[in-house]
């Protein structure tokens, strides 16, 4: 009885084992193929999705804040992948801008070629009006605007975008914190 019981206990060990490893088969499909660094108090999710992989936010500032900034967004960094196949970083980059300009508020300020860890990017800073809806009432919304830096890459016909959300009240103050999160950015070959 007790060989029995130890050949039992055999093959389950063995079975598991083989779940365990096969499961990791599937999640490693899931990885990410870029590394991104945010600070310390700052949240993120990687996403499974095709185009939506990662998304991070910042804490919500106090009144008591060092800085003096006080908000009830937090502000964010996203990054999109998206098949765009058999085109090169100035047409993607075109393609963005023409649907951006499509939309409301949108205000270009400056865009400058740049380079990230040796990949030749496109850094675009704008102004542009979004929707939210209200935490007050469910069944309305409001008007935010917003001046996000957008860093904007071509590999392996894919677009990706690194958009980094801030208030124009808050972006001067968040500009270095995104622009270092956007230097720890590295694709993983």
């Amino acid at each position: 009885m007790k060989r029995l019981k130890i050949w039992h206990i055999g093959i389950m060990l063995a079975a598991a084992l083989t779940i365990i490893s096969s499961c990791e088969k599937d999640d490693a499909k899931y990885e990410l193929e870029f590394e991104v660094t945010v600070p310390e108090d700052w949240q993120y999710w990687i996403f499974n999705e095709e185009n939506v992989r990662y998304y991070a936010w910042s804490p919500l500032r106090t009144e008591d804040d060092q800085a003096g900034l006080q908000d009830t967004i937090s502000e964010d960094l996203q990054i999109i992948r998206e098949y765009f196949p058999g085109v090169d970083l100035d047409f993607y980059f075109g393609a963005l801008n023409s649907y951006l300009d499509g939309q409301t508020g949108y205000m270009p300020i400056s865009t400058v070629d740049t380079t990230i860890n040796g990949v030749v990017s496109k850094k675009h800073i704008h102004l542009q009006t979004i929707r939210l809806p209200s935490s007050t009432n469910v069944n309305d919304s409001f008007n935010l605007v917003i001046k996000p830096i957008k860093f904007v890459f071509y590999r392996n016909e894919y677009g990706y975008i690194i958009s980094c959300g801030a208030l124009p009240y808050t972006f001067d103050y968040y500009k270095p914190i995104h622009e270092e999160i956007v230097s720890s950015f590295n694709f993983i070959d």
